[in-house]
């Protein structure tokens, strides 16, 4: 009985520091590494005329947003 708590304590104190980790300093520096390196990724397999020039018109496109047609 007391082993089986002093594992699930155990297992606790060991389990929340690296989630609190991975969620909360790991999750969004991963995120501006990948990010980032996905769309260079696909720039670069994309090419500049099908895949940077279409992204940099609608990014630089002023006042102008996009709405879906169909229903």
């Amino acid at each position: 009985m007391m082993k089986s708590l002093c594992i699930r304590v155990l297992g606790y104190v060991l389990f929340l520091p690296f989630l609190f980790f991975y969620s909360y300093i790991l999750g969004p520096v991963l995120k501006l590494v990948l990010v980032p390196g996905g769309l260079a990724l696909l720039f670069l397999v994309l090419g500049w005329r099908d895949g940077v020039k279409p992204f940099l018109h609608l990014c630089l496109k002023p006042g102008q947003k996009k709405e879906s047609g169909s229903v």
